[in-house]
This record gives C-alpha cells, sequence and structure tokens, in this order.
C-alpha cells in the first residue's frame, strides 16, 4: 500500500514536467504583429483589438479603402500609445523594396506613419522604405520590415525627431474567401 501512495505522489509530477522539444517553425508565431525600435526603445504592438488584422476603416481620404489597405500597430491596445499605421497600395503587395516620403496628397506606393500622444510635438514622415517578404495570397499574411523618420514640422522637414529601425510587420491583409 506504502508503494502504490508513492506512486500515486510521484506519478504527477512525471507525468506533467515532461516538455516537448517540438521546435516545428509552421507553429512558431510571434506575441506582436508589429515590432520596431523607436528612438532606440521596443515598440511591440498589434492592432487596437489584439490581434494582426488588417483595419476595416481609415479616417485619411488619402488612403482610400478601395486602394490601401491599412496595418494598424497600436502598443498597448484600445487605448495604447505609440500607434505605427502602415498602408500598402493594394495594387503593390508584392515582394520588393518600396521607398516613400511625405506626399499624402498624391500617394503612388505604400506609407508609414507614427502617432504618439506622449508630448506636444507632431510626427511628420519624412522618408523611409517598406521592404515585404512574404505574401501568401491562400491565408492573405503579409510579411515584411520597414524603418523611417520622422520631422516635426510638413513642409521644410530639417529636423528628425523620431527614427523607425528594425520594423517587422506579420498581418493578415484582406479576409480569406
Amino acid at each position: 500500500m506504502k508503494k502504490i501512495t508513492q506512486l500515486l505522489l510521484i506519478l504527477p509530477f512525471i507525468l506533467f514536467s515532461c516538455s516537448s522539444d517540438d521546435n516545428n517553425s509552421e507553429d512558431t508565431k510571434s506575441e506582436f504583429a508589429m515590432t520596431a525600435t523607436i528612438d532606440g526603445k521596443s515598440f511591440n504592438a498589434n492592432n487596437p483589438s489584439g490581434n494582426n488584422l488588417f483595419s476595416t476603416t481609415n479616417i485619411w481620404s488619402y488612403y482610400p479603402i478601395e486602394d490601401f489597405v491599412m496595418l494598424q500597430g497600436r502598443q498597448g491596445g484600445i487605448l495604447g500609445n505609440p500607434e505605427i499605421n502602415i498602408w500598402l497600395k493594394r495594387t503593390k503587395i508584392a515582394l520588393g523594396t518600396y521607398a516613400f516620403t511625405t506626399d499624402e496628397n498624391n500617394p503612388t506606393s505604400h506609407a508609414v506613419d507614427l502617432t504618439d500622444t506622449s508630448d506636444d510635438l507632431f510626427e511628420y514622415t519624412k522618408e523611409g522604405t517598406i521592404t515585404i517578404t512574404e505574401v501568401n495570397t491562400k491565408t492573405k499574411i503579409v510579411k515584411g520590415t520597414f524603418k523611417f523618420t520622422t520631422s516635426s514640422t510638413f513642409t521644410n522637414q530639417i529636423d528628425t525627431n523620431n527614427t523607425i529601425t528594425n520594423g517587422t510587420f506579420n498581418y493578415q491583409y484582406e479576409e480569406i474567401k
């Protein structure tokens, strides 16, 4: 009887202390849909709902929903801060590196924007690049990298008030049909 009692006490430790050594890359998914370094500080975000789905709304008329898909990364959820938004031109969701500048009135390619409400400064995108590294047309997932700088002024942009580097994104860019 004593051996059965000992076995019953030890059995849970044996069963629950085993770990799997599976390193299947198919199942490995980042906790965050968007990451970056903003002025040396880590930025880790999902969309405001906490996942990697594209945004179904867009408040900027120069990036109409029929032409652009918005990938929204807000650190801290619905009321979080800061936020990085990426607009991918639907006709250019393809592998490659795309440069962009401030030209919001005639966007010909992809665009990125930073919003940081922790201070009174504005963040106007100066220039940067987006590199699309993977497009899966079956799962509608787009992955890539980005980097850009911002200025506190829209017109002359002689200053740089934010430098965003090491940016990554992994989003579903449209509904799966």
